[in-house]
């Protein structure tokens, strides 16, 4: 047997397009034929997922094109369309297969609000025909398209928040799709939607990892064979965002089922996801109230969300403190070229991030003494383990009491890896800050059981009903307290 292996992975915010621009095709990171391999092999990645399920059932990898950039605006349709046009010619070349394997995000969205997964479903689609099974996995944060359950014959996502599960659901997608093209299995695959849309909501919190468990014991039911609830990407103002449940069973009445039921609870206890906020003051002061280390998720600046990277009221924050703070990383090219240009041991004068006006506040003015130059190169130990991470070069600053990683590649922080790259432990700090929203708790929890989000001002903010919307989003809860469900699988959204 014979499974394609391919993906393009994107997590596009339309709010950030006027701040950003699009995302080109320069921001994706390209891996073909044996360089995925290389790539993947042996991480807890959803490609690592497939490869290993792969060769544990004695099935021979065929890799095409992965494509994935960091998390932003909406992308470029030019660069999509080069990217799927490679990919398609690529997985053509590569001649007839049994299974295809996708890993996608399921809330990337191209410039005018047209949803990347759905088009390269279709065009995969087209390529292999209708009885070859095709099994993709997708983000928690995925926004489903309706048609997509109808162009994949396997739709599996992630459970965990943060994403520590992705190999696991990968080798689950997997095997599905060899049982099913072995004829052992004809999987159906049955989505419900939401009028909903959820902030960013941990599964170590209670709501969120009830909905989980509720997930898991759903998938342990006889003739179901996978659940997800997704909890919908709340950054992109498109049609197909949602909270949604989908469900891989025997059959479409079992799916159904589970969908209505899971759904109902989602919608009964929506109530329960609201994100209780911190100023990034309050945030710091909450943290100097007890024994460090105290870690601080940036959470407005996440780049995992599609933000800037540079925001500095958090920084400004730790300044004001003067207590033993660090911060990781803030992009600003311009200001490590400064530093390298220095040299290790020099004092700069720094106006530090803030290049994106409201939505990174204005740039610190300091002067710095340069600690450490690197090449920003990481290899991952939580989320995504045994993955490689390119902050592009890098350099650690001090600023009084506060040192802080300023790289050259907008990046989220998941692990401590990045600090002791610069020689810096953390808990030698008072309050370790990383721009992260909730992928760093995998990685941080070691460090500190004291984990704190703060929340700056920002087009990324959890308090998602504040975000300027003006398109289909704005009819879901809780921007539209009044939205209503039917509970009812085929009248699906009312709004």
């Amino acid at each position: 047997m014979r499974a394609l292996i391919a993906g393009i992975v994107h997590e596009s915010s339309t709010f950030m397009v006027e701040i950003t621009g699009p995302t080109g095709q320069r921001d994706f990171d390209v891996h073909v034929g044996p360089e995925l391999l290389a790539e993947f092999t042996g991480t807890n990645t959803c490609v690592g997922g497939y490869l290993a399920a792969c060769q544990r059932h004695a099935v021979t990898a065929v890799p095409a094109l992965h494509a994935r950039a960091e998390p932003g605006a909406a992308v470029d349709p030019a660069a999509y369309v080069l990217l799927a046009d490679r990919l398609v010619e690529l997985a053509r070349a590569a001649g007839p297969v049994d299974i295809v394997l996708l890993d996608l995000h399921g809330a990337g969205t191209l410039v005018g609000g047209a949803s990347l997964e759905l088009d390269l479903l279709a065009r995969i689609r087209a390529l292999v025909g209708p009885d070859c099974p095709v099994a993709a996995t997708l983000d928690l944060h995925a926004n489903v398209p309706v048609r997509l359950p109808v162009l994949a014959d396997v739709l599996v996502g992630f459970l965990e928040y943060p994403h520590t599960d992705m190999a696991e659901r990968a080798e689950l997608a997997t095997g599905l799709a060899i049982d099913a093209a072995a004829g052992r299995l004809r999987p159906v695959t049955r989505s419900l939607d939401l009028p909903m849309l959820l902030p960013p909501s941990p599964t170590r919190g209670d709501a969120a990892a009830e909905a989980r468990e509720l997930a898991r014991a759903a998938s342990a039911a006889p003739g179901v064979l996978a659940c997800t609830v997704f909890h919908g990407f709340p950054y992109a103002d498109v049609p197909q965002a949602s909270t949604s449940v989908v469900t891989v069973a025997t059959d479409a009445e079992r799916a159904d089922e589970v969908n209505v039921r899971i759904g109902g609870w989602l919608w009964e206890h929506r109530e329960h996801f609201r994100a209780a906020t911190l100023s990034p003051a309050a945030a710091v002061s909450q943290a100097l109230a007890v024994a460090g280390p105290v870690v601080i998720g940036d959470g407005t600046d996440n780049p995992g969300c599609g933000a800037t990277g540079d925001s500095t009221y958090l920084l400004r924050a730790l300044l004001d403190s003067g207590a033993r703070c660090c911060l990781a990383t803030v992009y600003d090219p311009a200001t490590v070229a400064s530093a390298v240009a220095a040299g290790v041991g020099a004092d700069i004068d720094v106006l530090l991030g803030g290049r994106h006006g409201w939505a990174s506040g204005p740039p610190v003015s300091a002067t710095a003494i340069v600690r450490a130059i690197t090449d920003g190169r990481v290899v991952q130990q939580a989320m995504r383990r045994g993955k490689v991470l390119d902050f592009g070069p890098s350099v650690r600053l001090q600023i009084g009491s506060v040192d802080v990683i300023s790289s050259t590649r907008r990046r989220q922080v998941l692990d401590p890896e990045i600090l002791l790259l610069h020689g810096m432990l953390p808990e030698r700090y008072d309050i370790v800050a990383v721009k992260s929203v909730s992928h760093f708790r995998a990685g941080f929890s070691a460090v500190s059981d004291q984990l704190l989000v703060a929340d700056a001002p920002g087009p990324l903010t959890r308090e998602i009903e504040t975000l300027p919307r003006q398109g289909p989003t704005t009819a879901l809860w809780p921007m539209n307290p009044s939205a209503r469900w039917v509970g009812d699988q085929e009248s699906r959204l009312v709004r």
